[in-house]
């Protein structure tokens, strides 16, 4: 007798074939991806697996025959398989996983842009494709299903009740994870700490504010303690003691704002529990800072892929010279937000928390988000257009870029001509052909999106490494790291092109210059993506092991001519998401401070960086909500009540970002007020 015929014939129920199938690929992914073992996790993912798996095998139990019964099992769990692979295959290259909407948005780009890198990921794959899918082939060729009973489809349904109420224990009883089935959500955690299926079922529930109100806490204000002030402008430029009246500053409110009338006023209830949360919230105050840029140009730059280390005064003097003679921030950071470079634009550029990964600045063409700084200075009759050296279409820029305050979005396609077809393309052709283009229409607002420092890292797959190699060549570090460097060495050659027009222009003065990365150089971790059998990420740090503080430290650049003869520093805490409220208060436009998650940094509200899964850092010191440690900043003090507020404080910020895109606030609000378009 053939064996297929000795194994059918023992047959496999599927509804006993799908829990073991769920429960084997969540298990196999936990393993691959889990860098610290825990076994309340572990039961938790388990648990979850099997009573997913349950309701699936109930399913297949409820058809009528026990071929359809198969087939679908097949089919199901072909599909399980797939779905784990592919987030892990998503984890290896960008270290997140994505939720549907995420994968959906950028699935095209990914598929046309990176085709040979993913044939390439997958050929090296082979052994764990194989080892997902082998069982359901397995299954397919060998096994037939039994029929099932109304008793024993009962018996399913019970098994799945109880194996949730017991992944629901092991994660209230043996982790610090509970919270993140609600008020602290994050789909990357949630995989970790519950497994994929698990974390799917929380992003239809949590995924989409505006499908149900906005719940905000009761904590919803800023601490009463302040951050330590910026250097005043009178200590900056070395003033003689001399006692002063003390000024008394306005507060950065929009005329004719009243959240608690618009509350009101309101009819969708999720729109009005927005307005409340607002109403709550204490307006920060102008400050001596206020209005010091008024009427100057401002060039807003997100640099690919860069971080601090970049920075040198030899290798990348132009650099070094805008990092420190302009306004230093000695702590700043760009927080991994989940959905590489998209959502890194979205922080810089919009001030909210991008919580729905890679659909965030699509989302932006629905709302009327007049806050931005390209909309504030193109109100005020700023020469405005946006730059992009790689394809017009990529993440859809040639639809976004315009909803975000720029007449013109020009790029490789689009408008951009003499930009050579290369892989990563050339931030100095980009510079060189668009200054000549603005330098001569002031007052001009202008935003740049770099490539040159896009993985991968080698001379072969990365045109602007070779090309830039032999400066590099001579440093004591791995090959990787040398073309990282030799990559990043295309954009101190822009921005000293930059820099050098706009000096023999004479408007170097009166223009600003802000530069932040869109995320940390993720393509030199250890990755089959990106083919690195190292993580060459620690040896750029210099670090032996490194958290997201850490990983996602870098720096921002705020300067301009006219700053270099002052020095101002900021010490506090500084992240992506006060460049907003932070030009907009120095450039003197009309904004309210309570619609935008960052801070001013000049102003009193206390500092505060917060990441996406929830953890957070102040002045006190940094809260890594993975570990749910608190890890105090010298020898600073804090109790319970402290870290309850700033959890608050962190759950309520993430909440309104969420809610505001998921809702037609930002529409509501400027009709309300007279200023939609």
């Amino acid at each position: 007798m053939r064996l297929k015929d000795k194994i059918g014939k023992l047959g496999l129920p599927s509804w006993l074939f799908l829990p073991l199938l769920v429960a084997y690929n969540e298990l196999i992914l936990h393993m691959w991806v889990t860098q610290t073992f825990q076994v309340g996790r572990l039961l938790a993912v388990l648990a979850f697996a099997m009573g997913f798996g349950c309701i699936l095998g109930l399913l297949t139990a409820l058809l009528p025959s026990e071929r359809a019964s198969k087939w679908t099992a097949v089919g199901l769990a072909a599909v399980v398989a797939v779905v784990c692979l592919m987030e892990y295959f998503l984890l290896d290259a960008y270290k997140t996983f994505m939720p549907p909407i995420t994968i959906i948005s950028g699935a095209g780009g990914v598929a046309g842009e990176y085709l040979d890198v993913v044939l390439s990921l997958l050929g090296r794959n082979l052994w764990r494709i194989g080892l997902m899918l082998l069982p359901v082939l397995l299954y397919a060729l060998f096994c037939h299903s039994g029929k099932a009973g109304w008793k024993l489809r009962g018996i399913l349904a019970g098994a799945a009740a109880v194996l949730y109420l017991l992944g629901i224990g092991s994660v209230k009883g043996l982790t610090r994870d509970a919270s993140r089935f609600g008020a602290s959500y994050d789909f990357d955690s949630a995989v970790r700490c519950f497994g994929l299926n698990m974390a799917l079922t929380l992003e239809t529930t949590h995924g989409s504010a505006g499908e149900k109100t906005p719940t905000f806490s009761t904590e919803s204000v800023q601490s009463a303690q302040p951050s330590e002030p910026a250097q005043s402008l009178e200590q900056a430029h070395e003033a003689p003691e001399a006692t002063e009246p003390a000024v008394c500053y306005g507060e950065h409110i929009l005329e004719g704002v009243d959240f608690a009338a618009m509350a009101q006023s309101t009819r969708d209830p999720s729109v009005a529990a927005i307005y409340g949360y607002l109403d709550a919230k204490t307006p920060a105050k102008q400050n001596a800072y206020t209005g010091m840029f008024a009427g100057k140009n401002l060039i807003l730059i997100t640099a690919e892929a860069f971080t601090s280390e970049v920075i040198d005064p030899e290798r990348t003097p132009t650099l070094y010279r805008l990092a420190n003679e302009g306004i230093r921030f000695t702590d700043y950071y760009q927080p991994a937000w989940g959905a590489s470079t998209t959502s890194g634009e979205f922080s810089n550029l919009i001030g909210l928390v991008p919580t729905n990964g890679g659909m965030c600045m699509k989302e932006t063409i629905q709302q009327d988000l007049f806050l931005t700084m390209g909309h504030q200075l193109q109100g005020l009759g700023y020469y405005s257009v946006a730059y992009h050296n790689h394809n017009k279409d990529f993440y859809d820029r040639d639809k976004t870029h315009t909803h975000l305050g720029y007449d013109q979005f020009l790029a490789q396609y689009g408008g951009l001509e003499g930009i050579t077809p290369v892989w990563p393309e050339s931030d100095l052709e980009m510079m060189d052909i668009t200054v000549p283009q603005y330098i001569g229409h002031q007052p001009f607002s202008v935003y740049y999106m770099t490539v040159s420092g896009h993985c991968m890292y080698s001379q072969n797959s990365n045109a602007m490494a070779k090309k830039n190699y032999d400066k590099v060549a001579d440093m004591d570090c791995s090959e990787a790291v040398k073309c990282y460097y030799a990559a990043q060495l295309e954009l101190e050659a822009a921005l000293e092109s930059l820099v050098r027009q706009l000096e023999e222009a004479g408007i170097a003065d009166d223009t600003v210059i802000v530069l932040s990365s869109d995320h940390y150089p993720y393509g030199l971790e250890r990755s089959g993506t990106w083919q690195n059998t190292s993580d060459y990420l620690r040896e750029l740090y210099g670090v032996r092991k490194y958290d997201n503080f850490i990983r996602d430290h870098n720096t921002l650049i705020l300067w301009s001519g006219c700053l270099e003869d002052m020095d101002i520093t900021v010490d506090a805490p500084v992240y992506s998401l006060d460049i907003l409220p932070t030009l907009s208060n120095l450039f003197g436009v009309e904004y309210d401070s309570r619609l935008l998650v960052g801070r001013d940094v000049f102003s009193e509200e206390e500092a505060l960086v917060l990441w996406p899964d929830y953890s957070w850092k102040t002045e006190k010191g940094t809260y890594n909500a993975q570990t749910g440690v608190f890890t105090p900043a010298g020898d600073a003090e804090v109790d319970e009540a402290y870290l309850k507020h700033i959890d608050s404080l962190v759950a309520d910020k993430i909440m309104y970002s969420r809610a505001v895109l998921d809702t037609d606030f930002f529409n509501d609000l400027a009709k309300k007020l007279g200023r939609e378009k």
